[in-house]
């Protein structure tokens, strides 16, 4: 699979040559923002790597062009260090995810997995969303975009009765922004209201950073896993 890779620093663009041509991809380097499209324009690119911060066309011109051209790319921006806002804003562009600098392989390795991963849901037409019980407790699995999956299923939950609180997993190939984590509030807002407890389970690391950024983290606990997450609520409805 060809790999776009936007960066103006070159040391940068030979470190994730090395690490994608490594991992079987085929990466093409572009050195500034508008380069970057030209190559984009002329050839076929699933996923593109993008920095941010970049001289003259930044990072967030260059993800808001390709998603108006081809809304099916997988772009995954590369941010500072802990930097949660920027990363937001890229994701309420429409980014597929974003990685911090120092680049780690394993970081890089993740955003990619889970880039594939939308690229085939995308294929076989899966579902958003869907909601099932596991031991009495109502799990929301969601693992597309988390706006509409929250939309679609928002009535359903809001009849459920008789659980013992909710669960909701967001997978590795789920997408994330603002309107979705704004949709996630209610819903959590929702179930408080009818006195049910609510808990998150979220592998990616850096997903779970912007929730806590966002403040979910005030009114549902956060959990790596299913496991944790179910073994929480069922302890506090014994």
């Amino acid at each position: 699979m060809d790999v776009l890779i936007i960066d103006d620093e070159r040391p940068t663009l030979a470190m994730f040559e090395l690490l994608l041509q490594a991992m079987g991809y085929n990466p093409v380097a572009a050195e500034s923002g508008e380069r970057g499209l030209e190559i984009f324009a002329l050839g076929d690119f699933p996923i593109v790597l993008t920095d941010i911060k970049m001289p003259g066309m930044n990072g967030m011109e260059v993800l808001s062009r390709i998603k108006t051209s081809r809304p099916a790319t997988e772009v995954i921006v590369i941010t500072g260090h802990g930097d949660v806002e920027l990363a937001l804003e890229a994701l309420n562009l429409k980014a597929a995810d974003f990685i911090d600098k120092p680049i780690s392989q394993e970081a890089l390795a993740n955003a990619l997995r889970r880039a594939e991963g939308r690229i085939a849901r995308r294929e076989h037409s899966n579902p958003p969303a869907i909601l099932r019980e596991s031991d009495g407790v109502s799990v929301l699995d969601i693992a597309g975009n988390l706006s509409t999956a929250m939309d679609s299923l928002a009535s359903e939950l809001a009849s459920a009765k008789n659980r013992l609180g909710l669960l909701i997993t967001v997978s590795e190939c789920a997408s994330i922004n603002g309107a979705g984590i704004e949709s996630l509030t209610a819903i959590i807002r929702d179930q408080a209201a009818l006195g049910q407890a609510v808990a998150i389970a979220c592998k990616p690391e850096n997903f779970r950073r912007v929730f806590e950024a966002a403040g979910l983290s005030n009114t549902a606990t956060i959990y790596e896993n299913e496991e944790d997450g179910l073994r929480a609520l069922l302890t506090k409805n014994p």
